[in-house]
């Protein structure tokens, strides 16, 4: 059986970029694309699930959870080429299939993200 850890809102919990987030830069005179490496910490998150806790922490949920700022793309501020935003929400894409609280899936360590959404 798989060691999957329960993500919660806390401190330590980051959760980071596997592409950068390329943002339209303004530099002089011109906007250039430029990539950024982004983050976004659970220790913001909202939409959790206070009465199911984790080392007293409560647990991030699928479809409920996010956290709203990713961190990392703000010198992007003419916005991102795909996302069209800049630090936005992050919410998770994965979840398990089998362990729940209050009816939503848990997330875990090693589940991916969507950086910077709307």
């Amino acid at each position: 059986m798989a060691d999957n850890v329960m993500a919660r809102k806390q401190g330590k919990w980051t959760v980071i970029s596997i592409a950068p987030d390329v943002c339209k830069t303004p530099m002089g005179s011109s906007i250039p694309p430029v990539p950024y490496p982004v983050t976004a910490e659970l220790k913001t998150s909202t939409g959790v699930v206070p009465s199911v806790r984790v080392n007293g922490h409560p647990v991030v949920v699928y479809k409920r959870s996010y956290t709203p700022t990713t961190i990392g793309d703000a010198a992007g501020r003419a916005k991102g080429i795909k996302s069209g935003t800049v630090e936005g929400k992050c919410h998770p894409l994965e979840h398990s299939n089998t362990v729940r609280a209050e009816g939503r899936h848990l997330v875990r360590h090693g589940d991916l993200f969507w950086m910077n959404g709307s």
